[in-house]
């Protein structure tokens, strides 16, 4: 018996076939058209009423021109204002007012706001400035009946007049009451000044003051990203327990309180954080804050803040409390250096690991060593790619053998499927039959998928949050391997100059097209899925992965890339080893003859089939085309 044999996209119906590529180009669409039509504008509108209502820029006029204030300044020109303490350890640098004392003028040396450029990143920034952000410390008196330091106070500078490592200074400021308030800051190696303060009680009667220090930034920062899977807002280890608000929720909440007696606060960016430790084992109340900046309702003033216990200070006696504030990069050493020398609980926290935190950072450390040893982390990412191959390798064995055998017998599948289209029962039992003889498992392939999906969003944070990634080059056109891949099959590469900019979805780089030719040929060693709707899918997977991939971060594209490639060649080993014919275009000389085999039927002779038809003849008189005309007459 002859089997009309069908391969899957020959079973879908045309219109099936119509609605399945309408529904996948029109969900491309959307998700490509999303980011630049809506999500950039948004960002865009966000940033322009900020700086409106912060009053740098005016209203438009009648001529259209939109003029610049004279309220907002350059960092320049605030610091040029007044005196000021000059801090630098050769990590940070800046500058302290003496006025207010507020910490607001904090930049790196060793990172800049651009590849190859001059600019340092600013941490802290003075309010005058677009996009200000400061420190605060002070002292709250019970019932105001302690007149304390605001920001208006001019301290006095006792002794040595720049802070550096190992060379602290010393302020104090008298209220004319009986109370000297002092402040020592001391700068470390890295990223922590440390800020003792104190108060001596000259009177005759106690007083009641609460500790303080807070963080503030007004307005979003400024390359913020609303959609980004990094945490952006104020974070928190308190007690036992991570909390993190993003600036939304922070709008929304309005504010939250939670008391523990060990923890610490901040406001975090990608990777930058101004963070409050405070004393441990002391009971502390910590606040995230958002309020309505002054004279500016659409631009909101985020707060995160620290109140220490009631400190009672007796006639002629002191007290003094110690606050530790980070202002700098999310260095992973760095933080757990910190977790140590402060006795500050999983400090470390404000990277964003992310849910899958047992994986990402023993993957950081590993692609961090393997970055030190090499001297480049895009070869650090290949390396790690071949550890993981070869640590995965007996499940991704049992996998493709799965693949190999099951595309072995594909052409048989096919034909039973087509024998027994309308009985489900019937083909379910020679499937089984069929998977028993040949020793196949068609799930036995899953479960080293599965295992990857963890490892591909753990790979995914380790290159999106850690600032070991930013500015890392690799070798050609990347060098940032934190950024998408900057060229474009639609220019050549490069080859051929446009005299406009492309939009975002269009950015389909060298390296994204290199992962579509390795996903191309990885599904072309794969059994094709049997229902037809799938094979359809799965064949404009791949193109739809590379729009998506194509803005991810190149470091993760060249992950991908590189372990595709090396799981085909995995599967073309296993494969030949199997017996089982190979061919990455096209069916292979195997599937061809059991596929002309399953349509035309096996030769016989004529003879032998003329007296097959007699004997079916004889035995089914009634149902045979000669028994049922023998009946009738």
């Amino acid at each position: 018996m002859a089997y009309n044999f069908k391969a899957p996209n020959e079973q879908m119906h045309p219109d099936d076939r119509r609605n399945l590529i309408i529904f996948i180009v029109a969900a491309l669409v959307i998700y490509l058209s999303f980011d630049h039509f809506v999500l950039q504008p948004k960002i865009n509108s966000i940033r322009q009423e900020q700086l409106a209502s912060q009053g740098l820029l005016k209203q438009t006029g009648p001529g259209g021109e939109v003029a610049v204030s004279e309220k907002i300044e350059t960092r320049d020109q605030v610091v040029g204002n007044g005196q000021r303490i000059r801090m630098d350890n050769g990590v940070v640098f800046g500058t302290i007012a003496t006025t207010g004392n507020r910490i607001d003028d904090v930049l790196l040396h060793k990172y800049f706001k651009t590849l190859g450029g001059k600019e340092n990143v600013e941490v802290l920034a003075p309010a005058a400035t677009a996009h200000p952000k400061y420190a605060e410390f002070g002292w709250v008196s019970e019932g105001n009946a302690v007149k304390v330091p605001d920001k208006d106070t001019n301290w006095g500078i006792s002794g040595n007049r720049d802070l550096s490592k190992d060379k602290p200074v010393t302020m104090s400021w008298s209220n004319g009451q009986g109370q000297t308030f002092e402040r020592t800051l001391t700068l470390d190696d890295q990223y922590v000044i440390t800020v003792t303060q104190r108060v001596h009680n000259t009177t005759n009667k106690e007083v009641k003051l609460f500790p303080y220090a807070l963080i503030a930034g007004i307005g979003l920062p400024e390359n913020f990203a609303p959609q980004s899977i990094v945490h952006e807002g104020a974070i928190g280890y308190i007690g036992e327990k991570l909390h993190q608000s993003k600036y939304k929720k922070m709008d929304e909440e309005g504010e939250e309180s939670f008391s523990a007696s060990k923890g610490w606060v901040g406001i975090t960016e990608k990777y930058w954080l101004a963070g409050l430790i405070p004393a441990q084992n002391e009971n502390v109340k910590y606040s995230f804050k958002s309020t309505p900046a002054p004279n500016a309702p659409k631009t909101h003033r985020y707060q995160v803040d620290i109140m220490g216990g009631e400190r009672t200070v007796a006639a002629s006696g002191s007290t003094e409390s110690t606050v530790h504030l980070f202002a700098g990069a999310k260095e992973v050493r760095v933080l757990d250096t910190y977790k140590k020398t402060l006795d500050v609980p999983h400090f470390d926290l404000a990277v964003d690991f992310g849910l899958y935190y047992f994986l990402t950072k023993p993957f950081f450390f590993i692609l961090s060593l393997l970055g030190h040893i090499t001297g480049n982390f895009g070869v650090a990412i290949v390396i790690f790619t071949c550890i993981l191959r070869a640590a995965m390798y007996p499940l991704n064995n049992t996998s493709y053998r799965s693949f190999a055998k099951l595309k072995k017998v594909g052409p048989e599948m096919n034909a039973l499927r087509d024998k027994y289209k309308d009985d489900k029962a019937a083909l379910q039992k020679e499937l089984v039959g069929l998977y028993t003889r040949e020793k196949v498992n068609p799930a036995a392939g899953c479960l080293p998928i599965l295992l990857q999906i963890p490892i591909f969003f753990a790979l995914y944070k380790v290159l999106s949050v850690t600032i070991e990634m930013r500015h890392a080059p690799f070798f050609g056109w990347i060098h940032d391997l934190s950024i998408a891949d900057p060229t474009t099959v639609f220019n050549l590469f490069g080859l051929i100059p446009l005299p406009f900019a492309l939009p975002a979805f269009l950015m389909i780089g060298a390296w994204p097209c290199l992962m579509l030719l390795s996903m191309l040929l990885q599904r072309s060693m794969n059994p094709p899925p049997q229902d037809p709707v799938q094979a359809q899918m799965m064949r404009l997977m791949p193109f739809f992965m590379t729009f998506v991939m194509a803005k991810f971060a190149a470091g993760l594209v060249i992950y991908w890339t590189v372990s595709n490639i090396l799981g085909v060649v995995q599967q073309y080993i296993i494969s030949r080893r199997m017996g089982v014919e190979v061919s990455f275009f096209g069916r292979t000389k195997a599937e061809q003859e059991l596929e002309e085999k399953v349509i035309h039927g096996p030769d016989v002779h004529p003879e032998l089939e003329m007296i097959e038809g007699e004997i079916e003849d004889a035995m089914s008189p009634v149902t045979s085309p000669k028994g049922r005309r023998k009946k009738k007459r």
